[in-house]
């Protein structure tokens, strides 16, 4: 029983750092956007920030795995940083600006 524990725990560690990976199309497409990142939800992934931080610390103060700890965090990091990024284009004058503009827009 040993070895299958141990292949569940690689399958989430890939699985995961995967993930992390798979956020990255998202945030990139977040920093180019010329519109304000007005497509993604800020609400949505500021929530999986806040699953991802229950993750750490149940992680860390309950089950006591520093492996599951660290791939929770790097989950964390990176919807917090995506979170970051749209509320920045969202705020930034010159986008809001280009948001009015119909030529932005193409009408």
């Amino acid at each position: 029983m040993e070895n299958f524990s141990e292949i569940i725990t690689w399958l989430f560690v890939v699985a995961n750092t995967g993930r992390v990976l798979a956020y990255l199309p998202q945030i990139f497409a977040a920093w180019k956007c010329q519109n304000g990142a007005a497509s993604v939800s800020r609400l949505t992934w500021g929530y999986f920030a806040v699953a991802h931080m229950t993750g750490v610390l149940y992680a860390a103060y309950i089950v006591h795995d520093t492996t599951m700890a660290t791939v929770f965090f790097g989950n964390l990091l990176t919807c917090a940083a995506l979170v970051a990024i749209v509320t920045w284009k969202k705020r930034s004058p010159s986008i809001a600006k280009a948001q009015n503009d119909p030529r932005v827009h193409g009408q």
